[in-house]
């Protein structure tokens, strides 16, 4: 049996170019400092280091280098042990793991199963509101065998279980018991005890984190002991830091200043097809997008090939669903005319909806220069093919999100990093309870597709119903699928050491780094 939802040609497409960085030496006082300086660039917030907690892609890339899980994914999106050294399925409701043994907690203490079960339960409990709640809900026990065995049972058979075991965006890093219990969880959520290769030194919510080397881990001392990284709101300034010595790693680079940036040769590019979609949140329960017709109408009325010239600079692919291109198993999805340019058939179906010409609404947009742009370039079309008065207001990332949540909003760009199972964007996204359900969509046949799918191990299976609510999704059109961007980093070229997977991983590479 597997849980894993992985195809052959998803494995070649991920896999294409994640090649690590080389080098040249460190050079003066910073040759005897070793400090690695990550800029996390396109961020401006962390809001917790707690992987219960978190739900921001630069909370992650943190949260790589101080925990582990049971399980990681490895260059070639294979999933292999991390905390458990092996796992195996009993029956279709239980999966069993062996825990490596003489693992230690950064505060000295001992990782055991016990830890592994405080740590799902935690997630699952609904008094602690995790955001990844939903990835463990469908686990009806967590039994410990021995110190350095564990089972996990689920209700009924569980498609996505292992990916979202995995050191990833999932909420289940491994933490200690004894260190949440004695130090609260508000405290344990600024400065974390993992098993992994980094500490939490210090930490400034609008400013960055600093990390000191964790010599005990059970991975080895990294080479780097201490590693700053530094928020950095827009892309352009990273590139801007790495470009005059002032970080060696980004997070990210900027659209537009790839292909001058790859013909240089003191930093490298590191570029591959990335696991990500980036769309336009629609409040279904407020007008005007609380309307399928006017919906579907702004769907057809903007063009996806444009925002991929245009915001990307031809560093990605438009896209006809919310799934990233490495999902789709063939060309129908695109050829749906719902995700199409037509100007003449987006006034037709403009006419079957309650609002009319002169219709104003606002999208917020939010973070570095690019999804600006993003939002700019679509209210311009929409408004120009349906006559429609869209606007923008800009603001902060914590400040738009918490407008969302509240419902107190019209549209918003917005995107997700998520991983190899569908389930993380179709159900997280447009799930009746799912946390990414920004839009307030509520769908009966929807949520019973999902149920479905996660209940069905058979990846043939698994992918037709998936398909089924992809086609629902451009029927109903709750958001705006746009398109799917490259993953870059951008690493000086004196460093080696730092491999670049499909879901833009970060933090999980720092022990792996060192100079020369």
């Amino acid at each position: 049996m597997t849980h894993h939802l992985v195809s052959r040609r998803l494995m070649m497409q991920l896999t294409g170019g994640a090649a690590g960085a080389s080098i040249l030496p460190f050079g003066g006082a910073r040759a005897q400092a070793q400090t690695l300086r990550a800029g996390i660039a396109g961020f401006g917030v962390i809001n917790t280091l707690d992987p219960m907690k978190a739900s921001l892609i630069p909370e992650y890339y943190i949260m790589y280098g101080v925990f582990n899980a049971l399980l990681k994914f490895n260059s070639k999106m294979e999933i292999v042990g991390d905390l458990a050294e092996s796992y195996k399925t009993i029956d279709d409701k239980t999966l069993e793991l062996k825990l490596r043994r003489g693992v230690k907690f950064q505060d000295g203490g001992d990782f055991t199963a016990d830890d592994v079960k405080f740590s799902i339960e935690r997630v699952a409990d609904e008094k602690n509101a995790s955001p990844n709640r939903s990835k463990v809900t469908p686990i009806s026990e967590v039994k410990i065998i021995d110190p350095h065995t564990v089972r996990i049972m689920t209700k009924d058979p569980y498609g996505p279980l292992l990916n979202y075991l995995t050191n990833t965006r999932t909420g289940t890093q491994i933490v200690s018991r004894a260190a949440v219990t004695s130090m609260g969880q508000e405290a344990f959520a600024r400065r974390p005890v993992g098993t992994g290769r980094y500490m939490v030194k210090d930490w400034k919510a609008n400013e960055g984190v600093e990390l000191t080397g964790f010599a005990g881990a059970f991975e080895g001392a990294p080479r780097f002991m201490s590693v700053n990284c530094p928020l950095i709101a827009e892309e352009s300034s990273g590139m801007t830091a790495i470009l005059g010595n002032q970080i060696d790693l980004t997070s990210t680079a900027p659209f537009a200043d790839v292909p001058t940036l790859e013909k240089r040769t003191d930093i490298r590019v590191l570029k591959q097809a990335g696991l990500n979609t980036r769309y336009i949140a629609l409040n279904n329960k407020r007008a005007p997008f609380d309307d399928v017709h006017f919906r579907r109408a702004v769907s057809m009325a903007f063009d996806r090939d444009v925002l991929v010239k245009a915001v990307l600079f031809g560093e990605g692919v438009a896209s006809p669903s919310i799934l990233p291109p490495a999902h789709w198993l063939d060309g129908a999805l695109a050829a749906n005319p719902a995700v199409k340019f037509d100007p003449a058939a987006a006034r037709a179906e403009f006419a079957k909806s309650k609002y009319k010409a002169g219709q104003e609404g606002v999208m917020l947009v939010w973070g570095s220069n690019w999804w600006r742009r993003f939002g700019e370039i679509f209210v311009g079309q929409v408004n120009q093919v349906l006559g429609v008065k869209l606007t923008i207001q800009a603001m902060d990332f914590n400040a738009a999100l918490a407008r969302t949540r509240a419902g107190d909003y019209d549209a918003m760009v917005m995107g997700w990093l998520g991983l190899v199972d569908p389930d993380e964007y179709i159900g997280e996204m447009l799930g009746s309870k799912g946390f990414r359900n920004i839009h307030h969509y509520a769908s009966e046949k929807m949520d019973g597709l999902l149920a479905r799918a996660r209940t069905e191990i058979d990846p043939k299976k698994r992918t037709a119903i998936y398909r089924e609510a992809e086609t629902l999704a451009l029927e109903e059109m709750p958001v705006l699928p746009c398109f799917t961007s490259n993953v870059h980093n951008l690493i000086r070229s004196n460093l080696t050491g730092f491999e670049q997977f499909a879901y833009a991983n970060f933090g999980d590479q720092f022990g792996n780094m060192k100079p020369g």
